[in-house]
């Protein structure tokens, strides 16, 4: 999941930070650790994103992909909000549903767009 290329506002860092946070709310799941769960699932529906300079420029480069690129993001913030709601329920079944949701979602976009954001945005291979 996490980028290993470093664009120039720290777009690797923001990838990295969420799968950490992705990282630690399953973990925090395993642990039924419910607060903790609660902080990342929060964290991970108000995942980093780019600089408004970017932002204004993504819908024109995706042209007929921007309904799916937005779409993959109102999932993945669904979906963590639902995770914030079941581990404040402590309920384990929610919780794991939501996150295998959350993560199929950011799965879907970073495959699916992923390199040639990179390549478009910040001329990276």
């Amino acid at each position: 999941m996490g980028c290993k290329r470093l664009g120039a506002d720290g777009t690797a860092r923001r990838d990295a930070a969420d799968e950490h946070d992705t990282l630690a709310a399953n973990a925090a799941l395993r642990q039924q650790d419910w607060a903790e769960l609660a902080t990342r699932a929060d964290r991970l529906a108000h995942h980093a994103e780019p600089p408004i300079t970017e932002k204004v420029r993504i819908p024109g480069w995706l042209l007929t992909d921007a309904p799916t690129f937005r779409n993959h993001d109102v999932q993945v913030k669904a979906a963590a909000t639902e995770l914030q709601a079941a581990a404040q329920k402590k309920d384990a079944a929610a919780a794991t549903s939501a996150l295998q949701r959350m993560q199929q979602s950011c799965d879907g976009c970073h495959n699916s767009f992923r390199d040639r954001y990179l390549k478009r945005f910040y001329d990276k291979p």
